[in-house]
């Protein structure tokens, strides 16, 4: 694999996030006040320097969670993107992006 020109990615695996606390908002997506409300929370009480969106890229990639890309673009991302601690949106599965080309339409935006 050869890599080329000025985009820059970064490839990172992560299982299933088992803390409750975190796994509720699976549940939340639909309802994107308590989506930011979690958002807020989470980056003003956990310890990190960088916090990333982990979402699927289709329908069929997760049992819930699934955002359209519309409601990430217009209602989520420009709330999110003001924290200091923003450091992106990761997407899976690989696969299902590629088919429906979830990442080529948010990518401008994030």
């Amino acid at each position: 694999m050869s890599w080329s020109g000025t985009s820059r990615s970064t490839v990172s695996q992560a299982r299933r996030c088992t803390w409750p606390r975190l796994r509720s908002a699976h549940s939340q997506i639909g309802n994107v006040s308590k989506l930011l409300s979690s958002w807020t929370k989470w980056t003003s009480s956990i310890q990190a320097t960088k916090f990333f969106l982990g979402l699927p890229a289709s329908p069929q990639a997760a049992g819930s969670g699934y955002i359209p890309t519309n409601v990430l673009i217009h209602q989520i991302l420009p709330k999110i993107k003001a924290s200091p601690k923003y450091g992106g949106v990761m997407l899976w599965n690989k696969y299902l992006d590629d088919k429906n080309g979830y990442s080529n339409t948010i990518k401008a935006y994030v």
